[in-house]
């Protein structure tokens, strides 16, 4: 089979746009001829990432990550190269047939390794003992729930029998005794047993789809032991980084444009079964760090969908919070009389749950609902409680619109008047708070986007950015310099003058492909450099006096090291000569 040649890569990256490739994973704003996002690769609150259609490349303004269309999906989906063509070339239909492409290799890490073995040998034996005579009873529970055949296969469902299977069979596998207790599957209390017996099981995966634990539902009426447990968290499972579904809904996500957050696995199973497959739920923990991140990389839209109780509408504030605070746009679901979506399907079908999702709030609306919920507004007290906390709210919105129909509404409510919430607004901690913050994020990012270079080697960037848009500037520097003391700036340069000897003019997606993935220092400065706001066509006065700079930093280097020599010599006639080289120099 062939090989992939530079001038099928080529013809890969040109059958698409990376705009529309970029826009499947990150919500785009158009801004100027160029496109905005949040960047996926820092903790971004602010759109930072810009991507550029004419040139086909992207930057990041913050953490300095940029690069092509393949770049993208290699940093993105965190693949090989040869992977990330593999994905470009499905959007831009190209065919591939009879091209060799070599496997992915998941390295894992060795420690790690059995943890994983283990829990794909029990999900593929609790699979079994689901269909067994000793299942069958926990079967039955399934087919009562609504569970058919083809929903247990998706969602890897299983039985775990009354008896330590997993224990047994692990021995005979090789498995150390030590190992298997570390995987949580098994427990050691003077002998050593399965952790889950008697109870219909539920696979827990990771981002990447690897079952790295187990829920256990009780399904006996009369049974008193607790309705769920849990695996205890590993070296491979921890809550604040597991995100159930989230594997199986990434495609459904980018589809629909949004995420539904839910209480539990069950609520998830619930949602699919009512054709919502855009889902997934926390595992028992707030959301954290790493749950952001893994949700910045699937969408920046959450339909937060928590249980209706108080705890979950608590819960729901709290997120949405957080999420808000993010940069995420959130809505909430108001789920009714403390329900949850896998009750609601079970009573009012399908169309009472899609009803009931249809039904949402912006999270200030929630939020005075929820408080009022708690507070009787006849009473004074309760009525300025409410004010001060909606303020705080109000205080964070910037849209002049939006923000008048909340005063008005917050008046309505609570019988103060408009000028009273308005005075409250200007003392408000938040909206002192929103400002300040306001002014480092811009800070901090112009401090990013213009970091500080001395005049030598802001010469040889401004150089190679006119070097990028014209030959002819190439040519004068190969004349007039041929050398840039900036490591990766004299690289940037000899790959520029490299390409232009075979090529008339600068495709700089192209030439990334050139410098190659691997090296990520070049391909960030150079995604730098040709996203500088320089103007064009270059004047020939302005390249030489880039070319005047760069050569007096040359001369200035030689001079100083003439100096330190003439130092650390001691014979009279070495200091003569050297003091001839200085004198010569300072004629040039």
């Amino acid at each position: 089979m062939a090989r992939l040649s530079q001038e099928k890569i080529d013809e890969i990256r040109q059958s698409v746009d990376i705009v529309d490739v970029m826009g499947q994973y990150l919500e785009l704003h158009k801004k100027g001829k160029n496109y905005m996002a949040i960047c996926p690769f820092h903790d971004d609150n602010h759109p930072s990432l810009s991507i550029s259609q004419s040139r086909q490349i992207y930057k990041c303004f913050v953490c300095g990550n940029g690069g092509n269309v393949f770049t993208f999906i290699q940093e993105y989906l965190k693949v090989p190269f040869v992977e990330s063509v593999m994905k470009v070339a499905e959007f831009g239909h190209v065919d591939m047939s009879g091209y060799s492409l070599e496997k992915r290799v998941v390295k894992v890490d060795e420690a790690l390794a059995p943890l994983y073995d283990m829990h794909a040998f029990a999900l593929k034996l609790y699979m079994y003992y689901l269909y067994t005579q000793s299942g069958k009873q926990a079967l039955e529970y399934l087919r009562h729930r609504g569970f058919d055949d083809e929903l247990i296969k998706m969602f890897g469902i299983g039985y775990a029998p009354d008896k330590s299977i997993l224990h047994e069979r692990f021995q005979k596998e090789g498995y150390t005794e030590v190992a298997q207790v570390k995987s949580g599957l098994v427990l050691e209390n003077e002998r050593h047993y399965d952790r889950f017996r008697d109870r219909v099981m539920f696979p827990l995966y990771d981002e990447f789809g690897k079952v790295v634990g187990f829920s256990g539902r009780v399904y006996k009426a009369q049974d008193k032991n607790s309705k769920y447990m849990n695996s205890p968290e590993s070296d491979i499972f921890i809550k604040g980084k597991t995100l159930y579904n989230y594997h199986r809904a990434k495609e459904a996500v980018r589809q629909a444009g949004f995420v539904y957050i839910n209480e539990g696995f069950m609520d998830v199973i619930a949602m699919h079964r009512a054709h919502h497959d855009n889902c997934i739920a926390l595992m028992g923990t707030a959301l954290t760090k790493d749950h952001l991140r893994m949700l910045k990389r699937m969408t920046h839209t959450i339909h937060l969908c928590l249980d209706g109780d108080m705890a979950g509408q608590a819960a729901a504030m709290k997120s949405s919070d957080l999420l808000t605070s993010q940069g995420f746009e959130v809505k909430i679901v108001l789920l009714p009389d403390g329900r949850d979506p896998d009750e609601i399907l079970s009573t009012e079908g399908i169309e009472g749950l899609d009803a009931v999702l249809k039904d949402t709030l912006s999270p200030i609306d929630f939020m005075m609902a929820f408080e009022c919920s708690k507070l009787d507004l006849r009473n004074y007290e309760d009525r300025k409680t409410l004010l001060v906390k909606a303020c705080e709210k109000i205080a964070k919105i910037e849209d002049r619109i939006d923000r008048g129909h909340y005063i008005t509404k917050l008046s309505s409510l609570t019988d103060f008047p408009k000028e009273i919430i308005e005075e409250q607004l200007l003392n408000s901690s938040a909206i002192i708070e929103h400002r300040e913050q306001f002014s480092q994020n811009r800070i901090e990012t112009i401090q990013d986007q213009r970091p500080i270079l001395d005049k030598y080697t802001l010469a040889e960037k401004n150089l190679l950015f006119y070097m990028l848009n014209d030959r002819q500037v190439s040519d004068i520097y190969e004349a007039k310099a041929g050398f840039m003391h900036n490591d990766t700036y004299r690289a940037l340069a000899a790959y520029i003058r490299d390409y232009y000897r075979t090529h008339q003019t600068m495709d700089i997606a192209n030439l990334i492909d050139k410098i190659g993935s691997s090296h990520s220092t070049l391909v960030n400065a150079l995604t730098d450099i040709a996203e500088c706001s320089l103007p064009l066509p270059y004047q020939k006065e302005v390249i030489d006096d880039y070319i005047a700079r760069i050569t007096e930093n040359t001369k200035n280097i030689r001079e100083q090291e003439l100096q330190e020599q003439f130092k650390n010599v001691l014979a009279p006639s070495a200091k003569a000569e050297i003091l001839q080289k200085l004198i010569d120099l300072k004629k040039e």
